[in-house]
């Protein structure tokens, strides 16, 4: 199959399966929390360049650009320039970087958006199946098997503001080893107005090899070199720059399938980050007053970091009896971070996390299914806290199941939280700054407590789904940055540093809707909405708005797409997104704005080789602001050209 042509069984027969929820694979009716599917079709007719612009249509999600290359995504808000409470997972494989402020980088992400299978969005924390980094919600891609892959795909995308793209994959089979390796190299001249072009190159491999009928082998490696341009043009202390840096990893999985019952998988992953940034500053009294007049001193810079990830996990799924199936599994990361100007006095930070978790499905009656899972967490900061979960679905009919969850979630800070303390010397001696400083005493994990009402109806008569959502999250010790008199003396500027701390409340309360019509496989009609409301301890602490605006009141998308003719495909997504602010201040809130992308396919066959043309025109309409009022974006349109053989 190729170009989109799955069979409508594959999306009208049986009921959706996810893996996002509980680690076992689960009808969308069965699944304990709210879950949004984006497959392959949708992705294609997106006409998206990032796994991150397809989040824009989940409920509940909000999605900016702090540059042309760095996408902040964030679920229910709480979310500054680096959002870091939302977890990423491709094929078992955390996104979520571990230095400085933490959170995704999207652009380190190896694998092609067309070897994408299908993404899973669970709305809601999942730290109860994947740990302290799901404290807020997970998406979870995973991507085709390398037996469902063309034997060889080229991809080509031309268009505005210098967007270049060229994608190419090769897929062979060797006995009961299966191959896909994937390259390509990705580019754009940026946002008008800032430094920010960059360019891409990537590589990705995968191998499915299944030596017997209770074995099976997944391989996955990759890697990317990542060139941009930073800074700002006239800013004395962040100077227009070239940056490179590069992530790799290599991951193996074993499966054991001794029965149609039972699994078990050990998973281990090495990964690897390097940032090349580092420059230098000439200060002079007239740009800096403390120092003595006629002065002229250097400061070096280096933004640079070395990370190292290992981490082992195992997984075991069992049935013990026909009306319940358990998962339960432990595992260990590490992470060796050396970043010296993140870390003074230059120290090398070793990082460990260790997990237990498990779930248990009991389907009680034959309309009552029970979910019961905890996960047990620690690190070399925090002693163990456990996040566990409740969830009782219920089967009202055949097609409609009404759904309730309760629990409680726990984020570990991140080492720089814990440790951070950056500063800036003149001449290596006289001490100009600290930006940063640790925090005065070890921080306490972030906690929610959770409730929610679901209602799913699944009409396959009608082709039609509707998932509503309401939901209570109560998050305190909340972690956030504030400026406050450094203890170092004496400073050379106004003498405060940010320092963590620990004593935020929030509580988010509201609710989402989504409907989809699905007639076809490449035809739908749906409808996202999203009603949020953020109310917080801030005005006790400090009199500017915090947490409040962190999420807009209210949000909706409309998605269709459509085959008018046989060879001819249409999509379009419209937006609409209320007033909310990534950053703290209220001179930095964003007005309420609407966005609209386009994309028209043809299908060209020629011979065995299949071909698609697409123009794909996105964010339609008046330039408009997504992450600070002053960087407004407006269309752009490019024409990609697929061969499949």
């Amino acid at each position: 199959m190729a170009l989109g042509d799955a069979p409508e069984d594959a999306y009208l027969g049986d009921l959706p399966v996810v893996l996002s929820a509980s680690r076992l694979a689960q009808p969308t009716r069965e699944a304990p929390g709210a879950i949004t599917v984006i497959d392959r079709d949708m992705i294609r007719a997106s006409g998206a360049r990032s796994v991150a612009e397809l989040l824009r249509w989940v409920p509940g999600f909000q999605v900016g650009e702090a540059n042309a290359f760095r996408p902040l995504t964030a679920y229910h808000g709480l979310a500054d320039d680096n959002p870091r409470r939302m977890l990423v997972r491709v094929d078992g494989r955390s996104l979520y970087s571990p230095y400085f402020l933490s959170g995704v980088e999207w652009h380190k992400l190896t694998v092609d958006i067309d070897d994408i299978e299908r993404i899973e969005v669970f709305r809601g924390s999942n730290a109860t199946a994947f740990g302290s980094q799901a404290f807020m919600g997970v998406v979870n891609i995973i991507t085709r098997p390398a037996a469902d892959t063309p034997g060889l795909r080229m991809r080509i995308t031309q268009g505005e503001n210098g967007i270049r793209d060229r994608q190419v994959s090769i897929a062979q089979q060797f006995g009961p080893l299966n191959v896909r390796l994937g390259m390509g190299r990705e580019s754009d001249d940026g946002t008008k107005g800032l430094e920010d072009n960059w360019q891409k190159h990537r590589a990705d491999l995968r191998m499915d090899w299944q030596p017997a009928a209770t074995h099976r082998v997944e391989i996955h490696a990759g890697g990317v070199r990542f060139d941009n341009r930073a800074g700002t043009a006239g800013e004395l202390s962040d100077p227009p720059r070239d940056q490179r840096s590069s992530s790799s990893f290599g991951q193996i999985r074993w499966h054991w399938l001794p029965d149609a019952q039972e699994e078990l998988t050990l998973s281990y992953l090495h990964q690897s980050e390097r940032l090349k940034d580092d420059y230098g500053i000439l200060i002079t009294s007239a740009e800096f007053p403390l120092l003595p007049s006629g002065t002229t001193i250097n400061v070096g810079v280096d933004f640079g970091y070395t990370v190292d990830r290992d981490e082992l996990e195992l997984e075991h799924t069992f049935s013990p009896r026909d009306d319940v199936r358990i998962v339960w599994g432990l595992g260990q990361r590490q992470d060796r971070i050396d970043a010296p100007q993140y870390f003074y006095p230059g120290k090398a930070i070793t990082y460990t996390s260790r997990r237990l978790f498990g779930n248990l499905e009991w389907r009680a009656t034959e309309r009552w299914l029970i979910n019961l899972g905890a996960m047990s967490e620690e690190d070399d900061y925090n002693s163990a806290q456990l996040s566990p979960r409740l969830g009782i679905n219920f089967l009202l009919a055949p097609e409609h199941t009404l759904r309730a969850a309760i629990g409680r979630a726990y984020r570990q800070p991140f080492p720089f939280e814990q440790e951070g303390d950056a500063r800036f010397y003149g001449n290596g001696v006289i001490l100009l700054r600290q930006a940063y400083q640790p925090p005065s005493e070890t921080l306490a994990p972030e906690r929610l407590r959770f409730r929610e009402l679901g209602y799913l109806a699944e009409l396959e008569r009608w082709r039609t789904s509707l998932d509503i959502r309401v939901f209570e999250e109560r998050v305190d010790r909340l972690t956030h940055f504030q400026s406050t008199p450094s203890p170092l003396y004496p400073p050379m500027d106004d003498g405060e540093a940010k320092q963590p701390i620990g004593n935020r409340k929030a509580d988010i309360r509201g609710a989402e809707l989504s409907l989809m019509w699905r007639p076809a496989a490449t035809s739908w009609l749906g409808l996202n909405y999203s009603r949020i409301e953020v109310s917080s301890n801030e005005k006790d602490i400090q009199s500017k708005p915090f947490y409040k605006n962190s999420a807009p009141r209210t949000a909706a998308s409309i998605l269709a797409g459509w085959a008018p003719w046989p060879d001819w495909h249409f999509s379009i997504a419209h937006h609409y997104v209320g007033a909310m602010a990534w950053y703290r201040d209220e001179d930095d809130s964003l007005p309420a704005y609407q966005r609209t992308d386009l994309r028209v396919a043809r299908r060209l066959d020629i011979g065995t080789t299949r071909a698609e043309l697409a123009v794909t025109i996105s964010n339609i309409g008046a330039h408009h602001a997504e992450y600070v009022p002053w960087i407004k974006t407006g269309p752009a349109a490019y024409a990609t050209l697929r061969l499949e053989i």
